[in-house]
């Protein structure tokens, strides 16, 4: 999987909701949504992150990630 763009959502006082755009292998382009642990004084690697949610987020529709991520 070949991660292609990201957006990113950040809620007053929550962890970081990410919406991910990844060419698959077999199903083409797809996108994944799911939430990063944010800790005080640790810093972000947003790459990490983007492989973490197109691993294990939940799929994201279509139609929305398109006006998202076009």
């Amino acid at each position: 999987m070949k991660i292609l763009d990201s957006y990113w959502f950040s809620p007053m006082g929550g962890d970081l909701i990410g919406v991910i755009k990844a060419q698959t292998e077999y199903d083409g382009i797809k996108y994944y949504i799911g939430t990063i642990k944010t800790w005080p004084g640790e810093s972000l690697n947003k790459k990490n992150d983007e492989i973490t949610i197109s691993e294990r987020g939940a799929k994201f529709p279509e139609k929305a990630g398109k006006i998202l991520i076009p």
